[in-house]
């Protein structure tokens, strides 16, 4: 008889653990500048967001902004995203992008536009030192583009008024290769970090490489080196930031494949396509509760390059004010 009732409290304890609501997730401030640099072990994150540009301009050879005579390019970017805390110190992202475009010149009477999938991204990252109150984080990230917008302008024949799409994606891979750091002031986090770009080649559609006599010729955009600085401070339940981005890209390359293993021994630097960027981008995020987020932004370019392989705004964007707008929800 004494059995039986001790049987029951040992059990009893077990039993109630299995309908408690995720215990395995790692504690998650409900202060921006107080969060790590990773979500997460056990944090899902999903990320529904836009950015718009209205570009009426653009950057000379010598870097000086002009603007367009009569046009204007509407690029904007409807975004999905995922966030998994993998482990105490890594987490894995993905990110969906696609892109509505359109060009107008009432001059000209242009109206082009064009709706498609951009070019994923995807990566994982690791903290590799982290201390709480104050906090202190540092990570390296490891990320990875994938083609898988569209390259391609339609057909070349009949003359370029047979063109009528737009080309939405690169057409090669990319590399991402990052430091970053955090350190919390109290009410301030300081934020910053640098990233280095590879940029793969690739026989990409709308490149014509005319010396060989190839419709289809090999391309690859300038490496890059990326260096951001991002003050921050917390105000009760909304967090105020203002980041710099600076950048410089090498020169691109364009040719024909080569025999053997490395395809780019025949390919051609194109002189001029260098060149550094500066960009400001002041932000807000709001902690509505602590697993729904609402972060607004903006992205305002001081300097920037030519239009070189221009409507290809990853590495060619044009003059005009990004604002953005993201909706996190977090389980």
């Amino acid at each position: 008889m004494l059995l039986l009732p001790a049987l029951i409290s040992s059990f009893a304890p077990a039993e109630a653990a299995g309908f408690e609501v995720k215990t395995m997730r790692a504690p998650l401030s409900a202060s921006e500048v107080e969060r790590s640099l990773i979500i997460g072990r056990g944090w899902l994150e999903f990320g529904l967001g836009a950015d718009v540009k209205f570009a009426n301009g653009y950057w000379d050879q010598n870097g000086k902004a002009q603007d367009f005579e009569g046009a204007r390019w509407l690029y904007t970017t409807e975004r999905i995203g995922i966030r998994y805390g993998i482990t105490r110190r890594s987490e894995f992202y993905w990110q969906v992008p696609f892109h509505y475009v359109q060009l107008t010149n009432e001059k000209l009477g242009t109206n082009t536009s064009d709706f498609g999938l951009g070019d994923m991204h995807f990566g994982y990252r690791f903290e590799w030192f982290r201390k709480d109150a104050p906090l202190t984080s540092v990570v390296t990230e490891l990320e990875m583009k994938v083609p898988s917008g569209s390259e391609a302008p339609a057909s070349y024949i009949g003359g370029p008024n047979t063109v009528e799409s737009i080309v939405l994606s690169t057409g090669q891979p990319d590399l991402y290769i990052g430091l970053k750091a955090k350190q919390q002031l109290g009410p301030v986090a300081i934020s910053g970090g640098a990233t280095y770009i590879h940029r793969f080649s690739a026989v990409t559609q709308f490149t014509v490489e005319v010396e060989e006599y190839q419709f289809a010729g090999r391309f690859r955009p300038g490496d890059e080196v990326r260096v951001n600085l991002e003050p921050m401070v917390q105000l009760g339940p909304v967090a105020i930031s203002a980041e710099g981005v600076f950048g410089y890209r090498l020169n691109a390359a364009m040719g024909t494949t080569s025999k053997g293993i490395i395809p780019d021994a025949n390919l051609d630097p194109i002189l001029g396509t260098n060149g550094w960027y500066l960009d400001v981008n002041p932000g807000i995020v709001a902690h509505i509760t602590r697993g729904f987020d609402v972060d607004l932004g903006a992205s305002i370019p001081i300097r920037g390059e030519d239009l070189a392989f221009w409507p290809l705004e990853e590495i060619s964007p044009t003059r005009g004010i990004t604002g953005s707008a993201t909706l996190e929800l977090r389980y």
